[in-house]
Order: structure tokens, then sequence, then C-alpha cells
């Protein structure tokens, strides 16, 4: 299948070419040279070839690309082989995508220098050589900034397997750490109490004879010790009760297994919780978006400080769990789904309660206030939505392909505009300065798109504007209208971020009408500035038809862009929600796995260690040496027992294979 998938690409480039060129001039009747026809297919056979390497090798394949490319253009010419300009982008894309970012910068710098040395002879104008040397840096921004894009997708999701392999390790490991942990303070209480009583007693015995005085100092030496081991014992089956309901003291309890959790993975944790009386729905809500919260941070801020703090105040329990943002680059930033926070206020909002999140600082808070009797209450709070506020620098980070995508936008047409492109200049110098101006004015908002989508669609559509007062106040002739209709690609940009990143989800639609309207309205006003439409006089009507109908056509190609979007979107979210959901099962499976070997020890206490330990207090009291040598030594043995039933199930444990 991997096989298949490397060779796809470059049979439907082969295929493609051959079809548009020979193959439509030999099907409309043209004789195309043989020499030309011969040099077009040798190049696009060899271009094809070196693609099927493209992810092994992707500095070498493009640099094979670009040059078998650019010594086909010279034989034949672009527009014959635009196959191999389209081999080109996947090239560059294959090298963003799988090299660093330094090499992604240099190759792509690469490839305009040799578009600009190797063309120069190929356009009869220099205005149609920076024309078509501008469109050509646009795909190969455009490409790079989507590689880049892909490579950090890629590499979140091996962050993502790499975190859930921890988590699945560690929940490996949860039962038989905890039951090292318990033996040793099992042998401990073993060694120092138990053991004692029976030399004592065992002593005393020996030397009755001789020294009775010793039996009344053992009696009270073992009564001692008994009560001492029995309240050690109580403890340590305090410390290790469980429940199924979390009722009075489960939850901080549950809380702190959760955290110490989190604390293996890596992600330090101060746990501040006060003793909470709270209903088991209410525990639950709250473990659930606790849990929810802190496999977030693992996820955003890995390495920063979290704290989690759990009050009650106005018969609400109030949960908050801080952090202060990460000291590593983050594995996931502004590809976060918002189903996490979303179904932490659902759980919120079905007990009356409300959470918000958002940043704080250079971190993030969730703050969630849940009613003690859990009773609904008919509220929820909308809370901050979530951004991408841990985003990387513009070179290395999301910045890069927003930075591709708003020069992609302009570049072409702000030095076309400038170069005049073919034919004599038709609009001044200082009104093309302006244009120029407007367009990057236009293009600038769609640095922030990932971060502000419905900001940047409102700076987009409020740019456009500006245009009816340019015409107004700098008399901008008729010819700019068309200049200005061209510009429309930052309205798609920007209603593809709403759709891709925006929030609420369910509202996103609202931008293509948005962007359609606006755009319409904007460049309907700039060509009737001068009072007249179309060669009539400018009326209300008529400007209102031509900005609805200019509307209409927009929307249909800024919908299918919505559309597009909104898919990636849609996949996305389930991608990074079946990943976050599966760390914090796995998480929550490890604390449960380390509830039940406590169970299961706390019962084994309770069923033989602890009996035996109360038999030896009961004959001290009683003054029956005997049987308190009699109770000491089936306690103890019954303590080895339980230890060595530990040590069996350690060594009967799975190990990891190496």
């Amino acid at each position: 299948m991997r096989v298949f998938r490397s060779w796809l690409t470059p049979l439907l480039l082969v295929t493609a070419q051959l079809a548009v060129w020979p193959g439509a001039a030999l099907l409309a009747g043209q004789r195309p040279d043989r020499v030309s026809v011969a040099a077009g297919v040798v190049a696009t056979a060899l271009v094809a070839v070196a693609l099927n390497w493209r992810d092994r090798a992707p500095v070498r394949v493009l640099a094979t690309v670009s040059t078998v490319a650019k010594l086909g253009y010279l034989a034949t010419s672009p527009e014959a082989l635009i196959g191999l300009a389209i081999a080109e982008m996947v090239a560059l894309h294959a090298v963003a995508a799988r090299r660093p970012a330094r090499i992604a910068l240099a190759a792509t710098a690469a490839v305009i220098l040799m578009e600009a040395v190797l063309t120069v002879g190929l356009y009869e104008t220099g205005r149609g050589y920076v024309g078509g040397l501008l469109f050509s840096v646009t795909l190969y921004l455009l490409a790079a900034g989507l590689g880049r894009g892909r490579r950090r997708w890629h590499a979140a999701r091996a962050d993502a397997a790499e975190l859930l392999a921890q988590a699945e390790a560690e929940q490996r490991r949860a039962a038989g750490m905890e039951r090292e942990r318990l033996a040793r303070e099992l042998h401990d209480v073993s060694a120092h109490h138990l053991t004692s009583i029976v030399v004592t007693v065992t002593a005393a015995e020996r030397l009755a004879d001789r020294r009775p005085e010793l039996a009344a100092e053992a009696l009270e030496f073992s009564a001692r010790t008994a009560r001492e081991t029995l309240t050690a014992l109580h403890r340590l089956v305090a410390v290790m009760r469980t429940t199924d309901q979390a009722g009075p003291g489960g939850l901080d309890e549950r809380l702190g297994e959760l955290t110490d959790g989190f604390r293996r993975l890596g992600q330090p944790i101060t746990l501040d919780v006060a003793p909470v009386d709270a209903g088991s729905a209410v525990a639950e809500a709250a473990y659930g978006i606790a849990r929810e919260a802190l496999t977030n941070t693992l996820r955003h801020a890995p390495g920063g400080a979290v704290r989690v703090c759990l009050t009650v105040a106005d018969d609400a329990l109030v949960l908050v769990v801080d952090d202060e943002g990460a000291t590593v680059r983050p594995s996931a930033g502004g590809l976060g789904s918002g189903r996490g926070i979303l179904g932490m206020r659902e759980r919120a909002a079905a007990l009356g309660g409300t959470c918000e999140a958002g940043a704080r600082g250079d971190g993030w808070r969730v703050r969630a206030v849940l009613p003690v009797a859990g009773g609904p209450e008919g509220s929820s709070s909308a809370g901050a939505e979530p951004g991408s506020a841990r985003a990387g620098w513009w070179w290395r980070g999301p910045r890069a392909l927003d930075s591709a995508v708003a020069l992609a936008t302009v570049v072409p047409l702000a030095g076309g505009l400038l170069a005049g492109w073919e034919g004599p200049p038709v609009l001044a110098p200082a009104t093309t300065v302006l244009l120029a101006l407007l367009m990057i004015l236009h293009a600038v908002p769609l640095l922030w798109r990932r971060d502000r989508p419905w900001l940047v669609l409102l700076a987009v559509v409020g740019s456009a504007a500006l245009w009816p007062a340019a015409a107004l106040y700098t008399r901008l002739p008729g010819d700019a209208v068309w200049v200005l209709l061209s510009t429309v690609g930052p309205e798609f940009a920007a209603v593809y971020s709403v759709a891709a990143y925006g929030r609420p989800r369910w509202a996103t639609w609202l931008a293509a009408p948005a962007a359609a309207a606006g755009f319409g309205v904007a460049l309907v006003a700039t060509a009737a500035a001068d009072g007249r439409l179309a060669g009539e006089p400018a009326t209300l009507a008529v400007g209102g038809a031509m900005a609805a109908t200019l509307a209409a056509v927009l929307l249909v190609a800024l919908g299918a862009v919505w559309a597009a979007g909104f898919t990636v979107r849609v996949r996305r979210d389930r991608t990074v929600a079946r990943e976050r959901d599966a760390v914090a099962e796995v998480t929550a499976r490890a604390v449960e796995a380390s509830r039940a070997e406590r169970a299961r020890i706390s019962a084994g206490l309770r069923a033989a260690v602890l009996e035996h330990a109360q038999g030896v207090l009961t004959a001290a009291e009683r003054d029956r040496l005997d049987e308190v040598a009699v109770e000491a030594r089936a306690s103890l043995a019954a303590m080895r027992e339980l230890l060595g039933s530990l040590r069996a199930a350690e060594s009967a444990r799975p190990q990891p294979e190496r």
C-alpha cells in the first residue's frame, strides 16, 4: 500500500501532463516539433521516477526535479510542461514536510533563485518575466507552507503516540509499583512490630524459671507494641481504602491518585484539596473535569507547573486547574479540537454548574463550579473560547503557513501591478502604489488567521471597505476596479480559517455569506465612486443588484472553501480527540489498577493479619503470655504469607519486551 501511494502521485502527474501536452495538441491536429515532444516526454518520465523517492531523499529529489523541469522548459515551454511545475511543488512540499525548518527555508530560496536565473530567456518582455516569476513564487510559498503544516501534524501525531505509549507503560507498571510500595510498608510493620513481640515473648518464656519478672515486662511490651501495630495497620488500611461511590473524602483521595499518575508522566503538579462532602454525581463530574484538564496540560503545556485546587464556597464545589505554560515546545499547538472543553462544560451544566476555560498569562486555566447538591439550575457559562496562544515563531511554528498564505495572496498581484504585467501601464505611479498598499493591507490580517479567525475575517472585510473611500478621495480610474477584483484571495483564506479554527463551530458557516457580501458591496461601491456603473449613472437599485449578483457568484466558491475547511476540521478534531481520550483512559486505568491492588491487599490485612494482631493485644491484656506468643506467630505468619503472595504476583507479571 505504501509503494502504491508513493507511485500514485507521479502516475497521475504523468497522465495529466501527457494528456495536456502533447496529447491535446495532437488531437487538435497540431504537429508539435518532434524534438520538443521527445524532450518533454523524457523530462516528464525522469521527474515521475524521481518523485517516487521524495519521502526518502526529498532534497535530492527536489534538486533533480527542478533541474529537469527547467531544462524541459528550455526545450519546449513552461506552458506546455505545466505538469513539471506541479511536480516541483510536490517535491518542495516533501522537503518542507520531512526536513527541519532551516533546510526547508534554504530549499525554497534555492528553487526561487533557480527559477529567476533559468527562466530569464523564456519571456518576450521583462514584465512578463516578472509576472511569471511572481506567480511561481506564490506556488513555492504555498507548497512550502503546506509542507511545514504537514510536518507539524505528523510530529504532533508522533508525540501523541509516544505519550500514549508512556501512559500504557505506566498502566502496566501501576499495580506492580503499588505492590512493591505496600510490600515495603508491610515488611516494615512486620519486622519492627510483630517480630519484636515474638522475640520478646519467646525470651520471656525461655527465662521464666530464672527471671519470672520478664513475663510481666513481655506482657506490657506486647500490649504496647500490639496497639502500635494495630494503629499502623489500620492507618495503612485507611490509606488503601477504596469505595465504589466517591462520597465524603473519596474525591480528594481520587484526585491525589490522579495527579500522582500524571506526575509519573513527567508533569509537575501541586495539589491543594480541601475535604469535600459531595454527592457521587458531583464527585464524578469534578473528577472527570480534572482528568480532562490535566490531559490538556500534558498535551499543551508539557513540563509546565500545574496547580489543582479544590474548595467549597457558597454551597458549591470549586475546582481550578492552572498551568503556567509549556517549558518545552508543545507537540499539538493550534491543532486543539475544542471537544474536550465542550465536554467539561457539558458535565458541569448537567449538574447546574459552570465550567470556564481560557488563557491566563502564559498559561491556561480551567475553573468549574458545581453545586454540592448536584441539581440542575438551568445555567451554564460559555466561558472563554480556546485559542492558539501557545504558537511558536512564524518561521518554525504554525506562523510559517500563515505567512505563506498571506504572501501568496498579495505577492503576485501587488508585484504584477507594480510591473505593469504585459503591455503598457494603464495606471499612474501614485495610483499603482496606493493599490499595492491596499492589497497588502487586505492580506496582512491573515498572519493571525489561526489565532483569531473571526477577527481576521472582520479585518479582511473591513480593509475592503477602505476601497470606496480611496476611490472618492484619490480619483481611482475605472481600471483599478479590475485590479481590486483580483484581490479576493484573502476572503477565501479567511473563510477557510474560520471554518477550520473558528468558535463556535456551528456558526462558522456565516463566514461565507459575510465575506461574499462585504467584498461585493466594497467592489461595487468602489466602481460607483465616480457616479457611474457600467457606463450608466449609478443608482442604488443598479448598485444593489450588481453587488447582490457578485456576492451570489462569490458565495458559491466561498461556500465550497468553507466546506473544505470544515471537513478538515472535523477530521482533525476526531483524531486529536481520539488521542486525548486514549491517554485519559489509560491514565484512569492505571489509577484504577493501583486502587484495585490496594483493595486486594487491604482485604488480606483485614481477613488475617489484623485479626491475629488484635488477638495479641487481647491475650496481653488478659496476661496470657502463651496466647500472646501463639497470636503473634500467627499474625507474623499471615503477614509473611501476604508478602509472599505480593512477590509471587510481581514475578508473574508480564515483563515488557526488550
